[in-house]
């Protein structure tokens, strides 16, 4: 992928050259390299194709000679950022050139992907090209949706959501469903509002923190338990509205592009009376309801009045749902007294668990939780997560890209050149402490963090570190880790 910024770096000019000689000797390199690049992606170049790799030239220069971006962090999104001020400016001047420029860029960061079999640094930058495109161009390129159809999304997900398939494919293809709509404007779809079952800490928000990655499109994620009917005071649907369009950049047009998630939306289905007797959450679904079916929502921003249409927004509705399964069986109940259903109620008996209300959820139930008819309506996809296990905990300890236990084996690494090594034994510990918690997986980073503190804290004073070994013993009892130096000595990292 073009990487102006490192390629330079590596041309150092001569000491002895005078500093007009040494910029005139940059802009020729930074000329060089670009068109190197352009040959690459592209067979036939004409002197307009030349001349508009001018404005690329011209967007590098304003990045390195803004003291604001820090030279070791310079990347293709700063130009993509100067780029996007130019068009925030002026479609009409700057938008030829700046289409170019995206078709070249997209075409070289396709060509990097391919090539490579880890390719999220390329997935960020055509997210944003994409975005640019929505934005300020109206114009899509097929190979940027090939990359985001529901399959390699899920593929995406897999790489650090553990488990949980039925989630990560709901999400997948509603996400999918979400970029058609913002594509084809015009075109009538079905809403898709997605909900989330699952107990606190099986993978809900990552889930959709692993989408805001590959997608580029503002998302928001707030904690809906405490949201208030519009005649009462407190925080009401139209604050999260006003919260995406910050996060859009107060950019109406993006804010109607986005994806909000919404968590502990079981909470307003559980009866909330006011003093007056009122039931306050059925005022609040229904008020939800306009939100979730697609209308022109009217905010105040700054003193403003500003409408924010929803009806391309994507919703994911997200809770615990703690006691669902007795409206299940309350519903099975219900349908066993249907001729031809003897000895259900033998299936009642057992224990209730996730898969079995997987299998039985839908709308009837949500009404019977406490959904409104209308609302559950609305829903159009159900997954249920399951509550993690020990052995899941481990491989979410492990597996993923960046797991906890790679970050710390980083960590160690580069701040004193020492491998950390976790035990079998260590890991069924942590991931046993975690079980324990009624957070699940959540409860992992604060549990290795407590275990790992000591060693982070001393390993980069201790000269010739090699290895630092974690077992059951320091997670369970405290124990001191043991630590391995280049002379062989073996000895406790706290001497």
């Amino acid at each position: 992928m073009i990487n102006i910024f490192k390629e330079m770096d590596k041309r150092k000019p001569v000491l002895q050259m005078s500093r007009a000689k040494q910029a005139e000797q940059e802009t020729a390199g930074v000329s060089e390299y670009i068109l190197s690049k352009l040959m690459l992606v592209s067979d036939d170049i004409k002197n307009a194709d030349v001349d508009a790799l001018g404005y690329l030239e011209m967007l590098f220069f304003r990045v390195k000679d803004d003291k604001r971006i820090p030279a070791e962090t310079r990347s293709l999104l700063n130009i993509l950022d100067k780029l996007e001020e130019d068009l925030e400016f002026s479609v009409e001047i700057f938008g030829a050139r700046a289409s170019y420029i995206l078709d070249f860029l997209e075409a070289d960061t396709l060509k990097a992907a391919v090539e490579k079999t880890s390719n999220e640094r390329e997935r960020i930058v055509l997210g944003r090209i994409l975005r640019l495109r929505n934005t300020y161009l109206a114009e899509v390129k097929e190979s940027v949706k090939e990359l985001l159809r529901p399959r390699d999304i899920k593929d995406y997900l897999d790489r650090f959501v553990i488990g949980q398939d039925d989630a990560k494919t709901a999400i997948s293809t509603a996400v999918y469903g979400h970029g058609k709509r913002v594509r084809h404007p015009g075109e009538r779809f079905a809403p898709d509002v997605v909900l989330l079952i699952g107990p606190s800490g099986c993978g809900k928000t990552e889930i959709m923190r692993r989408i805001r990655e590959i997608t580029d499109y503002p998302m928001i994620f707030t904690d809906v338990s405490s949201l208030g009917a519009s005649q009462y005071r407190g925080r009401h649907k139209e604050d999260i509205l006003l919260e995406l369009y910050e996060e859009s950049g107060r950019k109406k047009n993006m804010a109607e592009k986005g994806i909000i998630f919404m968590d502990e939306f079981d909470k307003l289905l559980l009866p909330a009376v006011s003093e007056r007797g009122v039931n306050v959450h059925d005022d609040v679904q229904s008020q939800m309801l306009t939100m979730l079916e697609g209308s022109e929502v009217e905010l105040k921003c700054d003193g403003q009045q500003l409408l924010l249409d929803t009806s391309r927004m994507l919703f994911v509705l997200a809770g615990a749902f703690q006691g669902i399964d007795e409206y299940i069986r309350a519903d099975k109940r219900e349908k066993s007294n249907i001729p031809g259903s003897i000895g259900f109620k033998a299936v009642l008996e057992k224990d209730m668990n996730l898969e079995f209300i997987r299998d039985n959820i839908n709308h009837e139930v949500l009404m019977k939780y406490g959904m409104k008819r209308e609302l559950a309506g609305r829903v159009s996809s159900i997954a249920v997560l399951e509550k993690l296990q020990l052995d899941d905990l481990i491989r979410i300890l492990t597996e993923p890209e960046d797991s906890l236990v790679r970050r710390y084996e980083r960590e160690l690494q580069l701040s004193s050149g020492a491998e950390l090594i976790f035990t079998d034994g260590a890991l069924n510990a942590v991931a046993e402490a975690a079980l324990k918690t009624p957070v699940g997986a959540r409860a992992l980073q604060s549990i290795m963090s407590k275990v790992l503190r000591g060693v982070m804290y001393k390993a980069p004073g201790i000269k010739g570190l090699k290895r630092v070994v974690i077992n059951s013993a320091v997670v369970n009892e405290g124990a001191e880790p043991l630590i391995e130096t280049e002379d062989g000595n073996e000895q406790s990292i706290y001497m």
